[in-house]
């Protein structure tokens, strides 16, 4: 985990190289309650012809358990947004993590 409490990239994804706008639209909307703020998707430096790559990030400083739900919220809204070609290359582990921390002992 994020033991500074700052800033971490939680996810990859990509979408069609034409998709800023569906991607800007869906960031406008994600908009996590008390945690505004604490995510944040930024256009990865480089990726693969034709695609976007975009990276996101949780701001740990909002709680570790706090932020391994937004990341696994995520996670869970990028792969509800219909995205044109949407692939998620990383970040799966989020959603885990979570339903493990909701998980009975």
């Amino acid at each position: 985990m994020n033991t500074k409490a700052g800033w971490q990239q939680v996810v990859v994804f990509e979408a069609d190289s034409d998709a800023q706008s569906a991607v800007n639209a869906f960031v406008a909307r994600f908009w996590p309650g008390d945690e505004h703020g604490a995510c944040r998707i930024e256009q990865a430096t480089r990726s693969p012809a034709g695609f976007q790559w975009y990276d996101g990030y949780i701001d740990f400083s909002i709680g570790e358990r706090r932020a391994i739900h937004l990341a696994s919220r995520l996670v869970d809204e990028l792969g509800r947004a219909q995205l044109p070609l949407y692939r998620l290359v990383a970040g799966r582990e989020w959603i885990d993590l979570a339903a493990a921390q909701n998980a009975p002992d």
